[in-house]
């Protein structure tokens, strides 16, 4: 009787196992595997940057905050400028798996004491350190050079 019942949990165990989902399943989606891009920066390339104003990059997907401090930075020179960073939190998976990246956009204000000075040339830099949710990092560094309003 005890040789039947492990036969059977046995069974039971393997039919368990056989029937496990596998990525691609329509219930299981797929891993993302592409990687974000930078959508946009403000300021642009060239552009100036309003006193007080935030910078502001947006991503095309859901961004890890652990990779934000490390991935982005601002130079003047050679001198790094200390940030201050605002990120929005990463929504939960909804009921509607198939909605697609939604943008996701962080803010950037200099650090208290370390204030942007006006008339100054500063390059944004977005490293390749920076991933998305899954952990898919970014293309390649992207650099942004701006300047701050007179």
């Amino acid at each position: 009787m005890r040789a039947s019942g492990l036969l059977g949990l046995a069974a039971l165990a393997a039919t368990c196992l056989s029937g496990c989902l596998e990525p691609g399943d329509p219930i299981y989606p797929e891993r993302d595997s592409v990687r974000p891009r930078v959508v946009s920066t403000e300021p642009g390339s060239g552009e100036v940057l309003a006193s007080g104003a935030p910078l502001r990059i947006t991503f095309s997907e859901a961004m890890d905050v652990r990779s934000l401090r490390p991935g982005i930075a601002v130079f003047t020179g050679r001198d790094e400028v200390p940030l201050t960073l605002t990120a929005p939190e990463v929504p939960e998976l909804d009921a509607n798996v198939e909605r697609g990246d939604v943008e996701y956009t962080v803010e950037a204000v200099a650090s208290e004491g370390s204030p942007l000075r006006p008339d100054t040339q500063y390059t944004l830099v977005l490293r390749d350190v920076l991933t998305d949710s899954e952990g898919n990092p970014l293309g390649s560094e992207v650099r942004v050079v701006f300047r701050m309003a007179p």
